[in-house]
């Protein structure tokens, strides 16, 4: 049965109770016998009163009717994917709290499925891509044990051949590491605690970095500067960053330091064409063809970093690129995260 039938029915059955009761109770009180002629008036008294009763009960019925369609309809969309935000003015306080609370749910629920979307989506690419890049060293380490088998390889070369496969095998296990850290970069809702970032970079990033008499490090940070970050997460971003800028300068300077509130992670190495600004932060694409896997990697550092960003409330972007400097930029997102997380997770 509808809620305006039900309502209707409800408060009919009630004013019939209630008129009847009244008329009755009023008569007992006067202390006046209920004759043929009183229960006559009595009857058409509570005849007279129904149709108003029913008129009410249809109206107020209609009205609530439609405050609960409303609520109807907002649950098929969600239950459709359709998270949109509805503001609500009713003269019922439940039913805009209920409205608010059914925002709040859609708009997690929205960024839950697109996150997940995503997340799915990475792996599905993660997986594939493993597949490619595992393929080939295979393939190598197998060749040279069934020519190490059928005694092909001459003594005389065989160090080299043990040399190119653990090369291999290197490969295959630095791959797999890479892997699993992007995998573990995908949780969220960790412990966050105030970091000072110029102690950290001095005494806990620059000091494991590779010594190269080429590249000058330089720390920029105000020694003051406090953030809140999950220190894991932060010690893997700054190193991701860093360390994709070794790869990619072959002198000159790296160096970290903080303007407007943001964290600028810049050097004078190579520069990144504009068609890859947001290219590069996705799992497994680099910019370099070359077929050296040290220079190239994995593609994995900045998707790190990216998912590392947005689980702290941050998001990474590619400030600045040109011939004499690249800056990446780590910024806090300023807005509550439940009304722009699902905007960054489409976004990048």
């Amino acid at each position: 049965m509808k809620i305006k039938a039900f309502l209707i029915i409800i408060y009919t059955v009630a004013g019939l109770l209630i008129s009847t009761l009244t008329a009755f109770m009023t008569f007992l009180i006067i202390g006046e016998p209920i004759g043929s002629k009183m229960f006559f008036k009595i009857a058409l008294t509570t005849v007279f009163v129904l149709p108003i009763i029913g008129l009410i009960s249809y109206f107020i019925g209609r009205y609530l009717s439609e405050r609960f369609n409303f609520i109807q309809e907002r649950l098929e969309n969600i239950k459709e994917e359709k998270f949109t935000q509805v503001k609500s003015k009713n003269i019922i306080y439940e039913i805009n709290e209920i409205n608010k609370n059914m925002n709040f749910l859609s708009n997690q629920i929205g960024t839950l499925i697109i996150d997940l979307k995503q997340k799915n989506q990475n792996l599905s690419n993660l997986l594939i891509s493993m597949a490619h890049d595992i393929k080939t060293p295979i393939t190598i380490l197998n060749g040279y044990i069934e020519e190490i088998e059928d005694g092909i390889i001459k003594k005389d070369t065989l160090p080299s051949i043990l040399k190119h496969m653990k090369d291999e095998v290197r490969f295959l296990d630095e791959l797999t590491v890479d892997m699993l850290h992007f995998i573990t970069s995908m949780k969220s809702n960790k412990t966050r605690e105030k970091i000072n970032l110029y102690s950290l970079v001095k005494d806990e990033i620059f000091t494991i970095l590779p010594k190269n008499k080429n590249i000058e490090y330089i720390n920029n940070l105000d020694k003051s500067f406090i953030i809140e970050f999950n220190k894991i997460d932060l010690k893997k971003i700054c190193l991701n960053l860093l360390l994709n800028a070794i790869k990619h300068t072959d002198n000159g300077y790296i160096k970290v330091e903080t303007k407007d509130k943001m964290i600028l992670f810049e050097n004078s190495g190579e520069e990144i064409k504009e068609e890859y600004t947001e290219k590069i932060f996705e799992p497994f694409f680099t910019i370099s063809k070359s077929k050296n896997r040290k220079k190239s990697g994995f593609g994995l550092g900045l998707s790190i970093v990216k998912n590392l960003s947005i689980n702290n409330d941050y998001i990474c972007s590619l400030h600045e690129s040109n011939k004499k400097v690249t800056t990446f930029c780590l910024k806090k997102i300023d807005l509550p995260i439940f009304n722009n997380k699902k905007d960054i997770i489409q976004k990048f």
